[in-house]
């Protein structure tokens, strides 16, 4: 489990780097290859920053744009291909395996993912919002879409115009984590529980971070993520 009284470790706190940073942090993406295996399998294609570029670094901003959209069941659809393509990133591996298994889920994946989008904007708790998208035993709902991409379109669900509380989590977090408040931690599978204190965990050193002399500013959780995941 996950200590939430830890403190900010201090290599974090001098290695924040800033909203703005946040925001142009990219991946690598081939966009030709996503639409045309979506073509293959009758998937509405992409449309967006990712529609007509064959490759580019996909930001964490552009992603946003998406969250902002309507919470309709096509743009839920956008919303997990870019989430998806930022998680995987250059190679995605077994990409076709994914998207073999979403395209046979199509309708029980679109309910889903617009229950959680809803669950994100709507204010409710981080553990409700990730229970929408995982089991109790930490399985993805939807098949090949498991806990960390369910994290990431959670995150990136919120939109831009909100301090983030739903945050992303992966494997190098997690390993990142291990030496300051997740002592036993796992690195590909977390339960809605876990979930919801890392969540906690995070946002209490933005605000910790937030408070401390030699920041001076509002820090997002974000930020802290994005500190933990280059220490990795």
């Amino acid at each position: 489990m996950i200590n939430e009284d830890a403190r900010l470790p201090q290599d974090i706190l001098h290695a924040l780097p800033g909203a703005n940073a946040v925001m142009k942090h990219g991946v690598e993406v081939d966009a030709a290859r996503w639409r045309a295996e979506l073509s293959k399998r009758g998937l509405p294609t992409l449309t967006g920053t990712l529609g007509n570029i064959d490759r580019t670094s996909l930001t964490r901003r552009d992603i946003f744009e998406v969250g902002d959209r309507d919470r309709t069941p096509d743009n839920a659809f956008q919303l997990f291909y870019y989430s998806l393509a930022w998680g995987l990133g250059l190679k995605a591996p077994r990409l076709h395996h994914r998207l073999d298994n979403f395209a046979s889920h199509r309708e029980e994946a679109s309910t889903l993912l617009v229950s959680a989008w809803n669950a994100a904007r709507n204010g409710e708790s981080t553990k409700e919002a990730f229970s929408i998208l995982t089991t109790e035993d930490g399985a993805g709902r939807i098949p090949w879409f498991g806990p960390a991409f369910s994290t990431k379109f959670l995150y990136f669900a919120q939109g831009a115009a909100t301090d983030p509380r739903h945050l992303s989590l992966d494997r190098d977090v997690a390993a990142s984590l291990a030496r300051d408040a997740w002592p036993d931690a796992t690195t590909d599978v977390w339960v809605p529980e876990v979930y919801e204190q890392y969540c906690t965990l995070l946002g209490g050193w933005a605000e910790e971070a937030s408070a401390d002399s030699s920041v001076d500013r509002e820090v997002r959780a974000d930020e802290i993520e994005l500190a933990l995941t280059r220490r990795a």
